[in-house]
């Protein structure tokens, strides 16, 4: 199976696909992203040399916590939002306690102008005048709802389906998927996994 990958802006370092790589998708506002995936991905790195990590920044809800912005304030001061912000306070920690030294980069967003275009450009497709007012408000009604939404998730996110975050995903330079898997997992399953 392929990847999907759409790249967007480097927030910190950059990413060159090589011949073994692992990328984390988490979002800013995911408490087990920042708690548990994010140090074990530097884990990870540390003890595969050989072994391209990075992690990929994304949204597929919360999109004014889960953005460029979120992510840059994240890595750079420590800037936890709203789910992040609660569960480590209940550690008794104002900000992300560790340092963050991978690659991140941004999923691809599409522009937000984009979705009311295509909005307009499915309604068009209709012969307008055989559809009464009513029935094409509902008709934009509906596609504004669905649309809009999938706009604003990030393109790699939705365009490989994937369930949630933090997503883990093993591929090669010709971005094969070699392995994937959804949630958390023991170190060591995911080290036997990357040995075979």
């Amino acid at each position: 199976m392929q990847l999907d990958l759409q790249l967007g802006e480097a927030v910190q370092g950059s990413v060159v696909i090589s011949e073994r790589n692992l990328m984390l998708v988490f979002q800013v506002n995911c408490p087990g992203c920042l708690s548990r995936a994010l140090p074990m991905l530097s884990k990870i790195s540390e003890a595969n040399e050989q072994l391209n990590c990075f992690a990929l920044s994304t949204a597929f809800e919360n999109f004014n916590l889960n953005n460029a912005k979120t992510t840059e304030a994240l890595l750079k001061h420590g800037d936890l939002t709203l789910h992040s912000k609660r569960y480590f306070a209940q550690l008794g920690q104002q900000r992300l306690p560790y340092q963050f030294e991978l690659p991140v980069i941004m999923d691809w967003f599409m522009p937000a102008q984009s979705a009311s275009k295509l909005s307009e450009s499915i309604i068009d497709v209709f012969d307008e005048e055989r559809l009464s007012d009513v029935v094409k408000q509902n008709i934009k009604n509906h596609l504004a709802q669905r649309l809009v939404p999938m706009s604003q998730m990030g393109r790699t996110f939705l365009n490989n389906d994937f369930q949630g975050t933090p997503t883990w995903v093993y591929f090669d330079k010709n971005l094969t998927i070699i392995d994937s898997w959804f949630g958390h997992k023991d170190i060591s399953w995911i080290q036997a996994v990357l040995d075979k």
